[in-house]
């Protein structure tokens, strides 16, 4: 349980002392937190010594998020592939296919290990999948980019029904509780938004054009029942082609209905978006001598989508530098990639922002992030740096260049904003403090950690207009 308030995120960019970062690098997580206590006592300055506490922290959630020895996750890998062994896992290894940390004097590899591999790897795809059949989410993606390039826009209407609970072990009758489950915005390429039906209590929901809309729910609970809200949303997305020499005038329709950019949309945000050296000498590298900010960010995009490998990642609030963790180990997904669009972007002085909430394909729905850019001639528009990758992958190009400019409309955005706060303030520290995509819950006692809730996202219709 997370019962500490003084989270303070500004201080993660301060350099550790050297004892407690060699304790950790060699695995030896308890030294490490050893170390940290008898540096926690020294005449240290308020602000690095809130950068240990941080670090305690870490240090006592990351070692749960990578479970598997090797030896494990070779018998979890012959679950799929029955002739997986020691050599497929270290060709993963040394192609930065499979997440560990040293624990214990052995390599202890990330959860989501086999999933994350299996996905992205062509080898065990098709040693998995020998007929190279395509997902049923595959399918509906492809038909629906068909229409959007062939009919120039895309609209549909979902009806959502996400939940989230506190797991049976943690929860006793006459519990307080407060939820905060993410809502559809009123921006692009959202269109119109209903509020259906919601658990009872007291219940506050977000204005339509919050950055970070929420609705939060407070209530006493006698049995462990969900908190949940049933919504409906329209999104339309119009495709405009980027990749023109010249510019072509928008149709005031097919611009996003979002504010002009203002001067935090090209400035630094602690802790993540920060021009330091490397991210600098990376933009200065990409941009060359170009001048024009849409050619500019063409290339920034070129960049991460060509040589940026997707990968599933720990908790983002255990990453003290998420862009600089992508551009140095050229891995990321989702909304590490976007972070380190948006960084060098707005380095080269282009506005950029963040964009998430969930992807609902028709088949599935799942959290997810973008990015968004501004240009003059064409407003903002987003960039889906992981989509984009993903087409790279499979030398899919027109697939790949869709995705600069252009989103499908399998999107629910809930977030406009990165680490925006909540309207209703949470007492304790957020399980994700830079958006909210999956829910967060607390008591008058304490908050909880993903791994003490159970959440669920149900994609109840869709409808294509």
């Amino acid at each position: 349980m997370n019962t500490r308030k003084d989270y303070e995120l500004e201080t993660l960019p301060l350099e550790l002392p050297d004892e407690i970062i060699k304790y950790k690098m060699s695995g030896d997580f308890k030294g490490a937190e050893d170390a940290a206590d008898r540096w926690l006592k020294k005449p240290l300055p308020e602000a690095l010594k809130q950068r240990i506490r941080i670090e305690q922290d870490f240090l006592k959630k990351l070692p749960q998020q990578y479970p598997f020895t090797s030896e494990k996750l070779i018998r979890l890998f012959q679950e799929e592939i029955p002739d997986f062994n020691e050599d497929d896992l270290n060709r993963l290894d040394q192609d930065g296919l499979v997440e560990w940390i040293f624990l214990d004097g052995k390599k202890h590899y990330i959860s989501s290990a086999v999933e994350n591999a299996m996905r992205i790897d062509p080898e065990l795809h098709m040693r998995s999948n020998p007929e190279n059949l395509p997902s049923k989410e595959f399918i509906c993606l492809q038909e629906v980019l068909q229409e959007m390039r062939e009919k120039g826009s895309a609209t549909r209407i979902f009806r959502m029904r996400v939940s989230i609970r506190l797991k049976d072990e943690k929860f006793y009758p006459g519990i307080t509780l407060k939820a905060h489950l993410p809502l559809p915005a009123l921006y692009s390429p959202v269109e119109k938004v209903q509020i259906l039906s919601h658990s009872k209590g007291n219940v506050t929901i977000d204005p339509e054009d919050s950055l970070t809309r929420t609705i939060c729910i407070e209530t006493t609970l006698q049995q462990n029942v969900p908190f949940f809200v049933e919504y409906e949303y329209t999104v339309r997305s119009i495709y405009v082609d980027l990749w023109q020499d010249l510019p072509v005038l928008l149709p005031e329709e097919a611009r996003f209905k979002m504010a002009e950019p203002c001067k935090a949309d090209v400035e630094e945000q602690l802790p993540h978006i920060r021009f330091t050296p490397y991210l600098k000498l990376l933009a200065s590298e990409i941009r060359g001598e170009e001048t024009n900010p849409l050619a500019v960010a063409r290339r920034i995009y070129n960049y991460i989508t060509k040589n940026v490998t997707y990968s599933y990642m720990r908790n983002y609030s255990l990453i003290p530098d998420i862009p600089q963790y992508c551009a140095r180990n050229l891995r990321g997904d989702c909304g590490v990639q976007a972070l380190l669009f948006i960084t060098l972007c707005r380095i080269c002085g282009i506005p950029a922002r963040w964009q998430s909430g969930l992807y609902t394909n028709p088949i599935s729905a799942g959290p997810h992030d973008w990015a968004l850019f501004y240009t003059k001639e064409y407003g903002w528009r987003p960039a889906d740096l992981s989509f984009g990758g993903s087409a790279k992958r499979t030398d899919d190009e027109m697939r790949r260049k869709l995705y600069f400019g252009n989103t499908d409309p399998f999107r629910m955005p809930a977030n406009h904003a990165f680490q925006h706060p909540f309207s209703v303030k949470k007492s304790f520290m957020r399980i994700d403090p830079y958006d909210n995509q999956c829910g967060e819950l607390e008591s008058e006692l304490c908050g909880f950690t993903s791994d003490e809730l159970e959440t669920t996202r149900e994609l109840l219709s869709v409808v294509v207009i």
